[in-house]
């Protein structure tokens, strides 16, 4: 089956509006004044984020629950990481290329000293995050297909519009990091986002997704120390030459033995 086939079998929700709420209370939270009022506003996001672990095994189990699929196997779910891995941090970098935007998050001016207690507590983060934002915008996109699958009846122009407009609604809920370049960053990350919606068609599970979200987010904040600083560079580079073995280095052996 084809990415176009496989597009036009997206469930439909069934609970519309529940999802629409959930959706709008984690927005309410990321645009209002509200996390002003709390001394652990990353904590009140962790637990939102969490909370779309918990409506996806029940209320959106029926339509989120088979793209927890697993079958394939873990060697196959490394493999598939890998290349969402790859394939997302080449089309941001492209991206950013081409904008002439380098670093538009500013991220560089951060710096953290490298403790154990800061690899845990990021690495425990950055699951949650993981697996949190992917729920995000898998409801998002559920929500809007849903909607534009009423409107029009045609599955195929829905599916692409929903991923084009909940990948630009992600972008935009990063600009906090700079406002000046709103843009750029809406673009580089969108462009990410549309390239994880492609392999949620491809694989149709989100299970590589979600680790491939929480991984690259983990070395970006090992990448904010002085110790491990050019980390994300080498790592990307292993994961690369890992997959060129895989791919070529086995294959020729085997012919050689032959």
């Amino acid at each position: 089956m084809g990415i176009k086939e496989k597009m036009v079998t997206m469930p439909l929700i069934k609970h519309p509006m529940l999802y629409f709420f959930m959706v709008m209370g984690f927005l309410s939270i990321l645009t209002t004044p509200i996390l002003s009022f709390t001394s652990r506003p990353d904590l009140v996001l962790l637990v939102y984020l969490g909370l779309f672990l918990l409506f996806s095994v029940t209320v959106g189990f029926e339509e989120i629950g088979p793209f927890y699929n697993k079958s394939s196997g873990i060697i196959n779910l490394i493999g598939m990481t890998g290349t969402v891995y790859i394939t997302c941090i080449l089309v941001e970098n492209l991206t950013g290329y081409f904008l002439a935007a380098n670093d538009p998050q500013l991220l560089d001016q951060y710096s953290y000293e490298l403790s154990w207690q800061y690899v845990l507590n990021h690495f425990s983060r950055y699951c949650l995050v993981g697996i949190g934002e992917e729920l995000f915008k898998f409801c998002v996109f559920l929500f809007v297909y849903w909607f534009g699958v009423k409107i029009s009846g045609k599955k195929l122009i829905s599916c692409i519009i929903s991923v084009l407009l909940t990948s630009l609604l992600f972008g935009l809920l990063h600009v906090n990091y700079n406002y000046s370049q709103w843009l750029n960053i809406t673009l580089i990350i969108g462009m990410s986002s549309v390239v994880y919606f492609y392999f949620l068609f491809k694989y149709q599970t989100i299970l590589p997704l979600m680790i491939a979200h929480g991984l690259q987010d983990f070395i970006v904040s090992l990448e904010l120390t002085q110790e491990l600083e050019g980390i994300h560079f080498q790592f990307l580079m292993l994961l690369i030459g890992v997959w060129l073995i895989s791919r070529f280095g086995f294959g020729m052996k085997i012919k050689m033995q032959r």
